[in-house]
């Protein structure tokens, strides 16, 4: 089958215009959730928006015939939402509702043109599946659970002020305080309004897919236990004509996400791999297929050795990963989202496990949706656009909106990609903007950002602003880069952290400082995470940056594993140890041990309410900088979490990328286009 290959069309940027500031955060529209109508004639579809007024985002629901020149907007208001999902006829389309803290599920009559509202008291429920009847939808929403005193009086609840905790998940970034909540399985009759709770144990599930017959729903079991790393699932079975719950696969030592139905309910397609815990959290998560009477799984694709999702790091979406798996309606077609060398591109597999790339191209596909006969609706983004929704029907491929138009209007930086000599004779991925005002024969100051997860043809605001204000910007995907470079790629840094991947990166400077315009004595280096972990470790062990920006960083390995939502399984997997196999080794891979050798001007850039790397790393960095005379900056922001650059409030995000900004010209001696 031939490919569609999608490219960035630059023709329309040539002319010089202004490029972008942080204050343009306000004009993005982008396309989030994707849902095909099961005959194949519509597409639903959300899109996000930031709101001035209340700081806030909001998301509406869209509906486009695919014969129509135009979409129908079904939302208004300052509302947002989720989980949108067709009824089987594709009559109707339901979706989670939520508007200042009210939560409710509706359902759109797309020929009636009318909605049907069921309130939601307490936590919303989210992830809805349509029952094949048409007359149930199955979701999950955080469930309360009440614990007894330790003295075991039975009508004893702890007062309000306190947390009791008993288990070592007890925190999530992004979710807060979940000791005493739960994701648990509901299903919301249709005729009563009646919510129906389906699990009840203290697990968290996710995923909830209907069987096509309407007498099972497939779920995920997360638990929350020692030694069982975050999002390490396992998919169940309930059954409703004994209201029992059963394990699909008895024996599977590994991870199961994602559960999807083939059309005669014989099979589930999942994402995972069958390691058991505790394991290296970067064990790849690819196609497999179970048997569900049988209760066993294959993988799919026995060549494949790229990971299923979109994990291409970006400022324009709140969330990452997408790992899932979706079959079509009566289709012998499963698809996903495979992360291939900074790209990721849309594959679909059958049973035999033969595959095909639909899309590919110096792209990135974040969602997508499929349905029978060959069609399946997906966005996607390049370096110039944040994300289109497109149609691919059988090879062939439509846009079917433009939700930036307003980018015409501004000259953007379009990255070159290339390749360069790393260690051992690694070969390492590379990208470099130039800076909007390049001419031959100047020198720019040049803004390294390193990473977590993996560099990638997506688009990024943040980089068009460096662009704008005379900065080439350069990025490189070195060893230990989450995806797309191979399982042993992946693995490549572990129990090394600062070692091999610190020299990769040092050589990617020592070409890209071989390049006439790149100045060298106007260097400057950033990154958040992983990337902020990395930025702190290059100032303890080179002066070659005059400036550097560390964000939400990770500094000292001995308290990251036990502040952090996923500190056992990621320092584990970061470091091969933990501070209690060898307290030696995890304090030399902190760049708070180095940090006394650290003489560039740091700003850190945290948030309060990071679970993922939490303020302490941040707070030990700032103390000991200060404590040494060094020349360091903290900004703290309130109320905001580990994705503060993807999904914080618009305010704070605008008010971030000023003050990075701010700091590069600071020292780099730039003035602002």
């Amino acid at each position: 089958m031939k490919v569609s290959r999608m490219s960035v069309d630059t023709k329309r940027y040539k002319e010089r215009q202004r490029g972008l500031i942080p204050a343009d955060l306000m004009k993005f529209r982008w396309l989030e959730e994707i849902s095909m109508s099961p005959d194949g004639t519509m597409v639903a579809y959300t899109v996000r928006r930031p709101v001035t007024e209340t700081n806030g985002y909001a998301t509406h629901l869209y509906v486009r015939e695919l014969k129509a020149d135009e979409p129908q907007r079904i939302t208004s208001g300052s509302g947002t939402v989720t989980a949108i999902t067709w009824s089987g006829d594709s009559s109707q389309i339901a979706y989670s509702y939520n508007d200042e803290n009210n939560n409710s599920v509706r359902v759109w009559s797309v020929k009636e043109q009318t909605e049907q509202v069921y309130p939601i008291e307490g936590y919303g429920l989210g992830g809805l599946d349509w029952s094949p009847d048409g007359q149930r939808l199955v979701g999950v929403r955080w469930t309360t659970q009440r614990y007894l005193d330790d003295y075991g009086q039975p009508d004893y609840v702890p007062a309000p002020t306190i947390k009791v905790i008993r288990r070592l998940r007890y925190k999530q970034d992004g979710a807060g305080w979940v000791h005493d909540r739960f994701m648990q399985v509901w299903v919301l009759e249709l005729k009563t309004g009646d919510l129906v709770q389906i699990t009840t144990s203290e697990c968290d599930y996710n995923s909830p897919k209907w069987s096509n017959r309407g007498d099972k729903i497939a779920f995920v079991g997360v638990a929350r236990e020692q030694n069982i790393p975050m999002g390490y699932g396992q998919i169940l079975i309930y059954d409703f004509a004994n209201g029992t719950t059963r394990p699909l696969l008895p024996e599977w030592q590994g991870t199961a996400v994602s559960p999807a139905w083939s059309p005669d309910d014989r099979f589930i397609a999942f994402a995972g791999h069958n390691y058991p815990p505790p394991v290296n959290r970067r064990n790849f998560w690819q196609p497999h297929l179970a048997d569900v009477e049988a209760g066993t799984a294959v993988k799919l694709g026995e060549d494949l050795d790229e990971e299923v999702g979109n994990y291409a790091v970006a400022d324009q979406r709140k969330s990452l990963s997408n790992i899932t798996i979706k079959w079509a309606k009566n289709d012998e077609w499963a698809y996903f989202l495979l992360t291939e060398q900074g790209a990721t591109n849309l594959y679909r597999i059958n049973i035999s496990g033969e595959y095909e790339k639909l899309v590919s191209g110096d792209s990135v596909t974040f969602e997508y949706s499929p349905t029978a006969g060959g069609i399946a609706a997906f966005g996607q983004s390049n370096p110039i656009n944040p994300g289109e929704l497109f149609i691919w029907d059988n090879g062939k491929i439509r846009q079917l909106t433009d939700l930036n138009p307003w980018l015409r209007d501004h000259k953007l930086s379009v990255p070159e990609s290339y390749w360069y000599d790393g260690v051992e004779g690694a070969k390492v991925h590379a990208w470099l903007m130039k800076p909007l005002d390049f001419e031959e024969g100047r020198k720019y100051p040049t803004i390294l950002y390193v990473h977590c997860s993996m560099f990638s043809w997506d688009f990024n605001h943040e980089y068009q602003i460096y662009a704008n204000a005379g900065y080439a910007v350069a990025y490189f995907n070195q060893r230990g880069t989450t995806a797309g470079y191979g399982q042993a790629w992946t693995h490549a840094s572990q129990g090394d952290q600062g070692g091999k991947d610190y020299e990769e990166i040092m050589l990617g400077v020592d070409d890209l400082c071989a390049r006439d315009f790149i100045d060298e004595s106007r260097l400057g280096v950033t990154g958040g995470s992983c990337g902020g972990f990395m930025t702190n470790w290059i100032i303890g062990h080179t002066d070659r940056f005059v400036a550097a920006v560390t964000q939400r960083s990770i500094a000292n390995q001995i308290s990251y594993i036990g502040t952090s939502d996923i500190g056992p399984e990621c320092t584990e997997g970061e470091t091969g140890t933990n501070p209690w196999k060898n307290l030696q080794s995890s304090w030399q891979q902190s760049p708070l041990a180095h940090v006394i050798n650290a003489n560039t001007p740091l700003l850190i850039i945290h948030s309060d309410e990071d679970f993922r790397c939490g303020l302490d790393q941040a707070e030990q960095l700032f103390a000991a900088l200060r404590w040494m005379g060094k020349e360091v900056e903290m900004v703290i922001f309130e109320g905001e979490s580990h994705g503060l650059s993807r999904g914080g409030r618009p305010g704070n995000r605008i008010e971030r990328q000023r003050r990075i900004l701010q700091w590069f010209v600071k020292y780099m001696g730039t003035d602002p286009a």
